[in-house]
């Protein structure tokens, strides 16, 4: 499952809003790609909103190997760039973008995300609607 930089920062800050259905979503044994964008947003938020030790334990958590810190190169971000141009409108920004290419990558069609404004429109490049964790979860 691709994850969004929301669920991360709700599921590794216990005083988040969704804190216990994305920690769920995260824990639920599928493989879990992270975009390197992602992963800057989140340390960001994290030091900014709990401080460097909760940085520095979110850090390690990505390190372990439990999350695959997707690699992204030119080819992705002009794809990226195609994405952010569809949906200008929007405006996504580079780290949504990237979720959508790697859902590509993946052939993955869930996002763990918090952000159902943005992608209840988006659709994958296949034209497909993606699934939205947790909201479109069966727990």
């Amino acid at each position: 499952m691709i994850v969004d930089t929301s669920v991360l920062l709700a599921a590794f800050v216990p005083d988040q809003r969704m804190h216990e259905p994305c920690a769920r979503v995260l824990a639920d044994g599928r493989p879990l790609v992270i975009s390197p964008f992602v992963l800057a947003e989140l340390d960001y938020l994290t030091a900014r909103l709990a401080g460097v030790d909760a940085e520095l334990a979110v850090l390690e958590e990505m390190s372990s190997g439990a999350y695959e810190i997707a690699e992204f190169d030119a080819v992705d971000l002009v794809r990226a760039h195609g994405v952010i141009e569809r949906y200008r409108d929007l405006p996504l920004g580079l780290a949504d973008a990237s979720l959508v290419v790697l859902a590509d990558k993946h052939n993955e069609d869930a996002i763990a995300t918090l952000d159902e404004r943005h992608f209840r429109v988006v659709q994958s490049l296949r034209g497909h609607p993606f699934r939205i964790l947790p909201a479109d979860a069966e727990f």
